[in-house]
């Protein structure tokens, strides 16, 4: 499998701007809506995991899964064939807190954690992240120099949109090199920037998350590619993003009240035909392949 780059568009290099599919790697159960709801929750990871896997081998896709490293501690066996499928495993913490409730040392403390049990299972450290429920916003902003200090890359945690949970507004669209003096700007281009590629939003005046997740279910398919096209055509990639209990109706419970459900489990019964389409009509690989890309042809996504 490769990373496919038939869904971009021409760069200035001749090069084309391939987009990105992404996936967060938690026990349903561990959601931010759900966490304090759900009493003796079945674990449904195996299943998730397989279906998704299925499908991306089906459309010989490449993805990344944003892994938590506890379910990596649980289930080597699962990460590693991830990891042998030829996706590849970045961290999403250890335990899928939000950093809203982490200091800056417990924040490193579960980089180092979750570094160790992914690279256990899969004998390679990851060199991305993303934090859980995309809490790295002004008030956490700390997050990214915890990230250079532990050897992180590439970060994709800033949802350039402001919502009732989280969000940045006026975060730039296109992937950029994180200023330390100001993280959500357009960073300078030290070759030693921490890297952040923010979550798919269109368009630039009117900012509607088309990434996935929630989003995904929620707005028509159709809506979801034009935003997608519409990155593509401004020669930038997509960050599209869903959790592999998305794919996995037997998750739902009625435990929550009725709002959390709503969020969690709106057309779960459609989203492998949401995915399936997304991977039909464009072009996806992973984080490091863009990551690499980014290193050789960073001119041409600062739009």
């Amino acid at each position: 499998m490769s990373f496919h780059m038939g869904g971009g568009t021409q760069s200035g290099s001749g090069e084309q701007v391939a987009n990105v599919i992404s996936f967060d790697l938690e026990h349903w159960y561990s959601a931010t809506l759900l966490r304090d709801e759900v009493t003796d929750p079945a674990d449904r990871i195996r299943t998730s995991v397989g279906i998704v896997l299925d499908m991306l081998a089906e459309h010989d896709t490449l993805a990344t899964f944003f892994t938590v490293g506890e379910v990596a501690e649980e289930y080597p066996t699962l990460i590693g064939r991830i990891a042998d499928a030829g996706h590849e495993v970045a961290s999403h913490g250890h335990t899928h807190t939000p950093l809203f409730d982490l200091t800056r040392t417990a924040f490193a403390e579960e980089l180092e954690a979750s570094a160790e049990a992914i690279a256990a299972a899969t004998g390679r450290r990851p060199i991305g992240f993303r934090a859980p429920n995309f809490s790295v916003t002004p008030r956490t902003q700390w997050a990214f120099d915890a990230l250079v200090e532990a050897g992180y890359l590439y970060d994709s945690s800033v949802f350039p949109v402001k919502t009732p949970m989280y969000g940045v507004n006026g975060a730039p669209l296109h992937p950029y090199r994180v200023d330390p003096d100001a993280p959500f700007t357009d960073g300078s281009a030290s070759a030693n920037g921490l890297v952040e590629f923010p979550i798919a939003t269109f368009h630039p005046r009117l900012r509607l998350p088309i990434a996935g997740g929630f989003y995904g279910r929620l707005l028509p398919t159709r809506l979801v590619e034009m935003g997608i096209r519409n990155l593509n055509q401004r020669g930038l990639p997509a960050m599209i993003y869903f959790h592999p209990w998305e794919f996995n109706p037997a998750v739902r419970t009625d435990e929550p009240p009725l709002h959390k459900r709503f969020i969690s489990f709106h057309g779960l019964d459609q989203t492998r035909d949401v995915l399936d389409s997304l991977l039909a009509t464009h072009e996806f690989g992973t984080c490091r392949q863009l990551f690499e890309r980014y290193n050789r042809h960073e001119r041409m996504f600062n739009r």
